[in-house]
């Protein structure tokens, strides 16, 4: 008798639409918004980083953004959890996690920007 094993697999590809839309409009939001930032620094004060710390409020509103992006995600998961067909979860999660991973990263540049100066 053959036994069938359900194996978990981390896929990038072969996920629904909602999926990449939802894991990666996030992130996109968030570098449009840290290359507008920047770039209004640049033009206000030049290349003088010296203050940009000073700037808390933007990048608290970027941590809120990151924490809002991780409850819509987690929703989203626990949507795909919920049924009975367990594939379009396997497919969700990882794109979920690098959208996730992708924000976490332009917080963490904001952060070194903010501390080399």
């Amino acid at each position: 008798m053959a036994t069938t094993h359900q194996h978990f697999h981390l896929e990038l590809r072969h996920a629904t639409a909602p999926t990449y839309f939802i894991s990666y409009l996030f992130p996109a939001l968030l570098f449009v918004y840290e290359l507008l930032r920047v770039g209004q620094w640049i033009r206000d004060h030049g290349m003088q980083f010296a203050a940009f710390k000073q700037m808390g409020y933007e990048y608290l509103l970027m941590l809120l953004f990151v924490g809002l992006q991780i409850v819509v995600e987690a929703i989203f998961l626990l949507g795909a959890a919920m049924r009975r067909d367990h594939r379009d979860f396997e497919h969700r999660l990882p794109n979920v996690v690098l959208g996730i991973g992708c924000s976490i990263a332009l917080l963490a540049i904001d952060l070194a920007i903010q501390l080399a100066f």
